[in-house]
């Protein structure tokens, strides 16, 4: 008879350091661990020298058998997100035969060696094989249904000079048209790495300005926080560059429009994730809401972590 610990799916997770991708991999494992129990090593990676990545490129595809050690005793699964943790996730895939995970698209040289990878709709590559489409990556919000119908959110992006162009003034605009629209709700504005500080500025006399408006820079913010705003806020804004936070607020049950930045590709990754966010009805337009014909939609269900675990668990574990 086996026991619970013999039951358990023990994992490996590898982690960048970067906020984003941890989030889509505790998301996953979150969401397993609502399924299944599950326990989990972290591994850290840490970025190295370009020579040292080449050989880390050359042992990987050298031949040789799988054989077990030490550090993946016991394990089952390995999962990550990011560049920086594919190789080292291939290379333990390499030495003890477990299936690794991704939720990304890898470069294309790797992208066979994994067992699945979790790949937003938006990076336009086709459900095949191993390649899982999601609807936007999984993250770890939720929807637990606490929302204030008198509190509103706006979550800013930032500067990105391969994507778009940043225009303070007309993203300043936009925030005091949403204020100056709906003097009765209860107004949060946040900042995010890529924040430029003249927005910083710009956001904090809004605040000075509007009684009903309180301003945060992610500085003072800690883990978490963006979690319970999501919880609290019915209404969420968010910049269009900032495609995680605006799949985090639609999981999280939110009703969410988007501020439009101005696109330096016609069919670049971001343009065409705003291009499907509106074509599926997910998300509202600022120039539909300031015309007065927003389509608010209600009870959108949305949650790709737990779809991505479920996938993992048919896959590997379909007995749980």
């Amino acid at each position: 008879m086996q026991t619970t610990e013999s039951r358990k799916l023990r994992l490996i997770a590898f982690f960048d350091g970067r906020a984003g991708h941890e989030k889509q991999t505790r998301g996953i494992i979150q969401a397993l661990r609502d399924l299944v129990a599950v326990e989990v090593r972290e591994i850290q990676v840490k970025a190295v020298s370009p020579l040292a990545e080449f050989w880390q490129i050359a042992r990987l595809f050298m031949p040789g058998r799988p054989w077990s050690e030490p550090p993946a005793a016991g394990a089952a699964l390995l999962l990550g997100t990011g560049s920086r943790t594919h190789l080292p996730m291939l290379q333990l895939k390499k030495r003890c035969g477990l299936p690794a995970v991704t939720c990304m698209s890898p470069p294309r040289y790797l992208r066979h060696r994994f067992d699945l990878c979790f790949v937003p709709a938006h990076d336009g590559l086709k459900e095949q094989g191993n390649i899982v489409r999601t609807v936007g990556a999984p993250n770890c919000s939720k929807n637990k249904g606490l929302h204030q119908a008198d509190r509103g959110l706006i979550l800013l992006g930032g500067v990105d000079p391969r994507s778009h162009r940043w225009d303070a003034a007309a993203i300043t605009g936009m925030v005091r048209q949403l204020v100056q629209a709906e003097p009765g709700r209860r107004w949060t504005v946040s900042s995010s790495p890529r924040t430029p500080e003249i927005t910083v500025r710009q956001m904090q006399d809004l605040a000075i300005e509007f009684s009903g408006l309180d301003f945060f820079d992610f500085t003072k913010t800690g883990p978490g926080w963006i979690e319970e705003q999501y919880d609290e806020n019915r209404m969420v804004w968010v910049t269009s560059d900032s495609i995680s936070m605006i799949y985090e607020a639609l999981t999280a049950g939110c009703q969410v429009g988007i501020l439009p930045m101005q696109w330096r590709k016609a069919n670049g990754k971001f343009k065409n994730n705003e291009d499907f966010l509106l074509s599926q009805g997910l998300v509202v337009p600022f120039s539909a809401w300031l015309q007065g014909n927003a389509t608010w939609r209600d009870h959108i269900e949305l949650n790709e972590a737990r779809r991505c675990a479920e996938r993992i668990l048919q896959k590997w574990w379909p007995t749980n």
